[in-house]
């Protein structure tokens, strides 16, 4: 990057300099008087020092003004937060991440990562889960970790954000369960694009932050943290699960 911006900056000064030196008026008399001559001279070289500027950093001024704007937000409603089946005996609840774009150009290979999880502890302050893996998180339906394009002014995208399965249907036992998790209580189940040996992927019952990076190739990253707060009690309607069983919300860090 230092070398990219350092050619453009010596082809910028040449242009110049090649312009004044064009556009200069030779001076021979010892004792010389301003001009009208010379106020044209100082307006040409002022405007070849913009032309110039532009011509060299037009990609840079382009990027600057017109790129994208990433934004995330969560709720506890549909189709944010919804219960489906995993199969016809398996219920399961899904928590997804609404992902727009405000700004004046599509945005290029877009992904979420969970770069951190936090516990709160009993003294009320936070530690990192260890056993976690930063990665990306997977985009709804799609089952990949990276959008290729997020258009402008468009409705939400959504990623996936985690899932909760009903405790007595765990999926693939013991592939969701977690140890010092009773039986009988839930687990959520963060969706990133591998599930990894350690399950440092599942979080049992507790007080958690997770920290999130969204960014594209041609943005860059905005930080955010979700709040999960989960009792670890099961809840076969929806709008009781939403009110007792699980606290999501989502902020800018």
């Amino acid at each position: 990057m230092i070398e990219y911006r350092t050619v453009h900056i010596t082809r910028f000064v040449f242009i110049v300099l090649k312009q004044l030196q064009a556009s200069a008026t030779p001076v021979t008399p010892p004792v010389h008087t301003p001009t009208t001559s010379d106020a044209s001279n100082w307006f040409v070289a002022g405007g070849t020092f913009v032309l110039a500027f532009v011509a060299v950093f037009q990609e840079w001024i382009k990027n600057w003004f017109f790129r994208p704007t990433l934004d995330l937000k969560l709720r506890l409603a549909r189709p944010v937060a919804e219960k489906t089946h995993f199969d016809a005996n398996t219920e399961v609840y899904y928590f997804r991440l609404q992902v727009t774009n405000s700004g004046m150009r599509a945005a290029e290979d877009v992904q979420v990562y969970a770069s951190e999880v936090r516990r709160k502890k009993a003294d009320k302050k936070y530690e990192t889960v260890e056993r976690f893996t930063p990665m990306a998180l997977k985009w709804t339906h799609k089952g990949t970790a990276t959008l290729l394009h997020l258009l402008p002014d468009m409705p939400p995208i959504y990623c996936d954000f985690g899932h909760i399965t009903d405790p007595a249907r765990k999926i693939a036992p013991p592939f969701e369960g977690l140890e010092g998790v009773a039986a009988n209580e839930t687990v959520f189940a963060l969706e990133t694009e591998v599930s990894p040996k350690s399950k440092g992927n599942l979080l049992g019952p507790g007080e958690y932050y997770v920290y999130l990076k969204v960014a594209a190739s041609n943005c860059p990253p905005s930080d955010f943290k979700v709040k999960l707060k989960m009792p670890g009690k099961w809840f076969a309607d929806e709008d009781q699960m939403f009110r007792d069983g699980i606290g999501l919300t989502c902020a800018k860090d």
